[in-house]
């Protein structure tokens, strides 16, 4: 049996510096999750930008489809940062497809911009025309600056292209 004179030179609090340790680790694996977290989020966020360009470029394509008689007359062309088309009167329903997707990108994308180039003629025996649509936005989260058809290669602009035919 120890006696009080021999357990005067024992040392005390290793077992409190082992918890400090073990809580300097766990932070430092804690700090490492939320940054982990934080990147899914943002491109989550970026994921779904994307998704949002491919669904209005493919409303646009299906309007076209749709209304075959006014996109062979040109009526659904569209430059990048134009608000109007050359969609003819506003009581057309290209002028009004046109609009209302002017307005989607608005509202769905940042800075959203969109641009409907002329069809060209593929096969004129077969009378195949392609439309090049485009959506552009600016992505918060890019740090890349990359060359796209919106333009200059601007660090954060993004853009879609998609083709359809009639």
């Amino acid at each position: 049996m120890l006696n009080s004179n021999q357990q005067q030179g024992r040392q005390f609090g290793s077992s409190l510096i082992e918890v400090l340790v073990t809580v300097l680790v766990v932070s430092v694996g804690l700090l490492g999750m939320a940054s982990l977290q934080l990147k899914a989020m943002a491109l989550n966020h970026t994921a779904y930008q994307r998704l949002q360009a491919v669904n209005l470029a493919n409303e646009m394509a299906d309007s076209i489809y749709v209304n075959s008689t006014e996109a062979a007359a040109g009526q659904y062309t569209l430059a990048l940062a134009d608000n109007s088309s050359n969609a003819g009167d506003n009581t057309s329903v290209a002028f009004s497809d046109v609009t209302d997707w002017i307005a989607a990108a608005a509202r769905r994308l940042p800075a959203g911009d969109i641009a409907i180039e002329a069809p060209q003629v593929m096969a004129a025996a077969a009378n195949i025309a392609v439309y090049k649509i485009t959506v552009c936005w600016i992505d918060k989260n890019a740090n890349l600056a990359l060359p796209n058809d919106c333009g200059a290669a601007d660090r954060g602009l993004f853009n879609f292209s998609a083709s359809s035919r009639l």
